[in-house]
C-alpha cells in the first residue's frame, strides 16, 4: 500500500528559536504533545511487559535547528512518521506538521481513511492551542 500524508499548517506568536527549542525538549513534551502524560528513556527490551501503558515510543529521525524536527514510532503505530517544519513570519513562526503512515493492508487502510485523517487534524489543533499557551505564559 502507498503511504497516507496529511499536512496541516498554523502560526505561533513566538520566535523560531523559542519554538523549536521547547519542541525538541523531552522533559517539556508533556506541556504541548496532546496525549502524552510522561517522557522517559526507553528501557532495554526484554520482551515481557512490566505491567506499564506504554501508547508510543519515538525515534528521532530528523533534527535541523531551528527548522525541522521529525520522529518515527517504534510502538503502537509501528512506521507512522510526524514531521514538524518552522518557518520565520515576522515576529512569529509558521509551523507546517506532516504526518506520514503506511497502512498495513487494504483493511488498515480503509479504516484510516476515515479515524487517522479526523485524528490527525484533531491532534494538530490541539498541538498547535498548546504551543500558543505554552509560549504565551
Amino acid at each position: 500500500m502507498r503511504p497516507v500524508s496529511l499536512t496541516y499548517s498554523g502560526t505561533v506568536g513566538a520566535p523560531i528559536d523559542r519554538v523549536f527549542a521547547l519542541i525538541t525538549d523531552p522533559a517539556r513534551m508533556p506541556e504541548w504533545l496532546p496525549s502524552c502524560r510522561a517522557v522517559t528513556p526507553a528501557p532495554k527490551l526484554t520482551g515481557k511487559g512490566d505491567g506499564r501503558r506504554v501508547d508510543a515510543e519515538i525515534e528521532i529521525i530528523e533534527y535541523t535547528p531551528p527548522h525541522n524536527y521529525g520522529w518515527v514510532e517504534i510502538r503502537r503505530r509501528k512506521g507512522s512518521r510526524t514531521y514538524i517544519h518552522l518557518q520565520f513570519q515576522g515576529g512569529a513562526t509558521k509551523i507546517t506538521m506532516k504526518y506520514v503512515w503506511e497502512p498495513a493492508g487494504l483493511r488498515a487502510w480503509l479504516l484510516g481513511q476515515f479515524y487517522r485523517r479526523r485524528d490527525v487534524h484533531r491532534m494538530f489543533d490541539s498541538l498547535l492551542q498548546n504551543l500558543r499557551k505554552v509560549l504565551t505564559r
